[in-house]
C-alpha cells in the first residue's frame, strides 16, 4: 500500500507523541523531531509505503533517546487484556460449531486491534473496546473462505501486531491447534511502536500454545520483506495460510507480488488511507483474504 497525503502528517505527529512519551524536556523533544525530519528527508514519495517510513521514524526516535517509548503502555495493555480474556473465552466456547468458535475468536481478535496508540484522529477507549467485544461486526468478512482453506491446510504462520491485542490472538491460536495445524507465531525482534515482542508474547502465554514462537528478525513496522530473517521468509513461503494482524502488516505485505501465498488480514481500519485501500469506512473491522 502506498502513502496518502495525510500519512506525512501522521508520521510526524506520531513521532512527536513518542518524543513526549520519553521526555518532558523541550530541547530533547526538539532534537528528536529534528532527527526524525532528517531521517525522512527525501523519502516521502508517491511510491513510499507508510510502514517503511514509520520504521525509519521510529528508529530515529530510538537512536536519539535509546529507550522504548511504549514500554509502559505495552505492560498496561497486556494487563488490561488478560483481565478481559476470561469473558472472551466464554463467548467463544458458547458457540455451537467449530466454525462459529473460529469466527468468534477471529472477530474478537480483530476488535482487539483497536488497542492502538498515537494514530492521528484515533483514540483507544477501554470502555468502547469492552462494548465492541460484546458485538463484534465485520465490514469485510472472508472468514468462511479462510476456514475452508484451513481445513485442508497443515501449516500456518501467524504474524502478530500489538501488545494487549496479542492476548486475544490466543483465542485463534488455540483453535488452530485444535484443528491439528502446525502453527508458527512471529513477533517483532525488537521494540517498535506498541507491537508485541517475545516478552509480551510470553506474558500472553503464546509460547505454550503453538509449535514455535519466533521473531521476524527486524524491528520494522509490519513485515518488511527485505529485512525479514531467512527463517521467517522460509516459513512464510511454505505456509498454507498466513494470518497477519494489523495495519502495518497490510501496508507491507500488500506490496508483495507473485509469492503464491494466501494471507488473511485481520484488522481495524483505523486511518483513512487504509480504509480507502480496502474500500471500507474508517473504523471498520476487516477479515480480508487475498493471494499474494
Amino acid at each position: 500500500m502506498k502513502v496518502g497525503a495525510e500519512c506525512l502528517v501522521c508520521l510526524l505527529e506520531r513521532g512527536y507523541h513518542q518524543a513526549c512519551n520519553v521526555t518532558e524536556d523541550p530541547e530533547t523533544r526538539k532534537k528528536i523531531m529534528l532527527r526524525v525530519l532528517k531521517a525522512l528527508e527525501g523519502r516521502f514519495t508517491s511510491d513510499a509505503v507508510p510502514a517503511v517510513l514509520g520504521s525509519i521514524r521510529d528508529r530515529a526516535v530510538k537512536a536519539e533517546v535509546r529507550r522504548d517509548p511504549y514500554k509502559d503502555l505495552k505492560v498496561k495493555a497486556n494487563s488490561e487484556a488478560l483481565a478481559l480474556l476470561p469473558a472472551a473465552e466464554r463467548y467463544v466456547s458458547e458457540a455451537h460449531t467449530p466454525y462459529q468458535r473460529f469466527r468468534r475468536a477471529c472477530a474478537l481478535s480483530i476488535v482487539a486491534n483497536s488497542m492502538e496508540f498515537d494514530v492521528r484522529g484515533y483514540t483507544f477507549s477501554l470502555k468502547e473496546f469492552r462494548k465492541a467485544l460484546k458485538r463484534p461486526r465485520l465490514a469485510v468478512d472472508h472468514l468462511a473462505q479462510a476456514y475452508k482453506l484451513l481445513k485442508d491446510s497443515k501449516k500456518v504462520l501467524f504474524l502478530t501486531d500489538n501488545a494487549g491485542e496479542i492476548v486475544f490472538d490466543t483465542l485463534i491460536l488455540q483453535h488452530l491447534k485444535e484443528m491439528g495445524l502446525k502453527v508458527t507465531v512471529a513477533v517483532k525482534d525488537r521494540p517498535v511502536l506498541n507491537d508485541a515482542t517475545l516478552k509480551e508474547a510470553r506474558e500472553a502465554g503464546v509460547d505454550g500454545l503453538v509449535d514455535e514462537l519466533i521473531t521476524t528478525g527486524s524491528d520494522s513496522v509490519g513485515l518488511l520483506w527485505e529485512e525479514a530473517s531467512a527463517k521467517v521468509k522460509r516459513i512464510f513461503k511454505g505456509a498454507d495460510l498466513v494470518i497477519a494482524k494489523g495495519m502495518g502488516n497490510y501496508e507491507t505485505l500488500s506490496e508483495l507480488e507473485c509469492m503464491g501465498v494466501r494471507v488473511l488480514f485481520l484488522m481495524k481500519a483505523k486511518c483513512n488511507p487504509i480504509a480507502r485501500s480496502i474500500g471500507v469506512k474508517r473504523g471498520a473491522n476487516v477479515a480480508l483474504l487475498i493471494s499474494l
